[in-house]
């Protein structure tokens, strides 16, 4: 049988959403709208009907998703198209667009993202291995802000009252909980 291979580009309506089968593999959900922009009659883009595909990741790709994945971030999927109708509660029929996917990627035309290759299984030296991305983009942008005293994204520095610069904010530091002791009844 054929099978209807597709690459979407578009925004995540919500969260994805995580859950496991009954014989134990892991998968994420979410959905995803797009809509094209095309130019009317007087050369004015417009914006046309949203399209909204529900979208399933199995296992690592589904672990990894979850994990990347926010409400609004745009991104690529490639995956197999299926249009499955069903029956709603008030006997009315539906149908809706899925994908299982084969890759997911966030889409660059509109932002930066770095690389972290995640752990496989229980392997401590693959998981220490994909630790970090975080603390390396942090370095590299602080390493780049140096450069020109400007960092990509911030409001340009201003002088201070007496022509220097105004001082850096303190950082917040993390609300730590408090113990609690166990009150017997």
């Amino acid at each position: 049988m054929n099978e209807t291979e597709l690459t979407v580009a578009g925004r995540l309506v919500a969260d994805p959403e995580h859950r496991t089968t009954r014989a134990g593999v892991q998968f994420t959900i979410f959905r995803l709208a797009t809509n094209a922009r095309r130019r009317n009659r007087e050369g004015v883009f417009v914006d046309g009907p949203t399209s909204y595909y529900n979208v399933a990741t199995y296992r690592s790709l589904g672990m990894n998703s979850h994990t990347s994945l926010h409400k609004g971030d745009p991104v690529v999927v490639r995956g197999r198209l299926t249009i499955n109708d069903f029956q709603r509660a008030d006997d009315s029929w539906g149908s809706s667009a899925d994908i299982d996917a084969y890759s997911v990627g966030h889409d660059l035309t509109f932002g930066t993202t770095e690389y972290v290759k995640s752990g496989r299984g229980g392997d401590p030296a693959a998981q220490a291995a994909g630790e970090g991305g975080y603390d390396r983009l942090k370095e590299r942008l602080e390493q780049e802000e140096g450069q020109d005293g400007q960092s990509w994204g911030a409001p340009p520095v201003t002088a201070g009252a007496k022509g220097e610069p105004p001082a850096p904010e303190e950082p917040v530091a993390a609300h730590e909980p408090e113990e609690v002791e166990a009150v017997s009844a």
